[in-house]
């Protein structure tokens, strides 16, 4: 029958587009046509650029007049450090080492004044590229130099709790600030202090109290390549150490004249004397032993009185501690014996037995102390190592940083 195979092949052919729709249609019933996917890549991502290495120095390469105050720095940026050359007009390689990054090179000596260094450096980038700098350095040529002495130095021993640390230059400093800032001092264990300048060429340290016993003291002036004013700079830097020892302090009042001596603290030793008469009075303040002669003869000519006048002498002594640049020193006076604790009748010095200066010179020395009271005017600061003989506020005063 026409008509019943016309409705069946219109059926079949309904279920036949039905089946080839399938694949077109999402598994969540969405009816909208599913999106075709995105075509891949297989281009690889661009790299990053390499950053140019850069090589640069401290001072620059062209500087001229260049203080040696720091060493010679020399750095590569974005990259390191291949090779590094520095040599004066002889020939000679300045020394240098390089660190563990090897981006940085830095000179282990000093540079030499009046030296036209010949710089060259080598440095890589990360992408292998090569960078060359070369270049050179001029040194300032000074006017003159100065030459900085220390004292105590480890030559001298171990020195006693009054001893002030002194520098002495031989050439004037107009530029104190400048000087001190380079000037360190390092003690175990710690104490507070400050440096003073007693003049143009003599600064000196001490601690606020006398140093403590057994510490160890280490000094730093590091001047060299520092013009300390009027072109003039330092020729050399020094380094210091040395002990302290057992404190020692002799004590006498002028109008007792008896010396007192202790150890930590501990009273030692008493001995008569007598200091000077009422027209040559030994200062009043606290002097610090200065050095020692087991034989010496005292000059009155030393403090502007000859010999041959009336007042004038020259006399031999024994056993001869100095106290003072002026010249009051601890020593044997045997034709003052009957005046000892008694009256005073010497030239300033603190006038003893034989024995007991002998006694003074084997047990006491450099740096200890003697604390003289009721006697004359006040030690001057400048006469010895007076430096115990200004309040703490005055003595940090005299500190070009203060």
């Amino acid at each position: 029958m026409p008509g019943v195979r016309s409705a069946r092949s219109s059926v079949a052919l309904a279920a036949a587009l039905a089946v080839l729709a399938v694949p077109f249609l999402t598994g969540c019933g969405d009816n909208a046509p599913a999106r075709a996917a995105a075509p891949s890549s297989s281009a690889a991502p661009s790299p990053e650029p390499v950053e140019p290495v850069v090589i640069s120095t401290d001072p620059p390469l062209g500087s001229v007049e260049v203080a040696p105050v720091t060493p010679l720095h020399v750095t590569a940026g974005h990259g390191t450090l291949t090779a590094v050359t520095v040599i004066d007009p002889s020939g000679e390689v300045l020394p240098g080492g390089l660190d563990p990054s090897g981006t940085h090179w830095v000179a282990t000596a000093d540079l030499a004044y009046g030296t036209t260094y010949s710089v060259t450096a080598s440095a890589v980038d990360t992408g292998g590229g090569r960078r060359d700098a070369t270049g050179t350095i001029s040194i300032v040529a000074p006017r003159t130099l100065t030459m900085p002495a220390v004292f105590p130095t480890e030559e001298t021993g171990a020195v006693g709790v009054g001893q002030p640390v002194s520098i002495t230059f031989d050439e004037d400093v107009t530029d104190r600030a400048a000087v001190e800032r380079r000037l360190r001092v390092t003690s175990t264990p710690p104490v507070v202090g400050s440096w003073s300048w007693l003049s143009d060429r003599t600064v000196q340290y001490r601690p606020q109290q006398y140093w403590p016993s057994g510490a160890h003291v280490v000094v730093d002036a590091d001047v060299y390549g520092v013009d300390v004013g009027g072109g003039i700079r330092g020729q050399a830097s020094r380094h210091v150490e040395f002990d302290i020892g057992q404190k020692k302090v002799a004590v006498v009042d002028a109008t007792e004249r008896m010396l007192r001596l202790y150890v930590d603290d501990q009273l030692v030793r008493t001995m008569r004397t007598s200091l000077g008469k009422a027209s040559t009075p030994t200062p009043t303040g606290t002097y610090v032993v200065m050095q020692q002669s087991r034989n010496y003869t005292m000059r009155s000519a030393s403090y502007g009185v000859p010999a041959d006048s009336p007042d004038g002498y020259e006399t031999p002594v024994e056993y001869a501690s100095r106290l003072s640049n002026s010249g009051i020193f601890v020593h044997a006076a045997p034709w003052s014996v009957g005046d000892q604790g008694r009256r005073n009748v010497s030239h300033g010095c603190l006038n003893v037995s034989t024995a007991d200066a002998g006694w003074f010179y084997a047990n006491f020395g450099r740096g200890d102390i003697v604390e003289v009271t009721n006697a004359g005017r006040r030690l001057d600061v400048g006469d010895g190592y007076g430096a115990w003989n200004v309040s703490w506020e005055e003595w940090v005063a005299g500190s070009a940083l203060a």
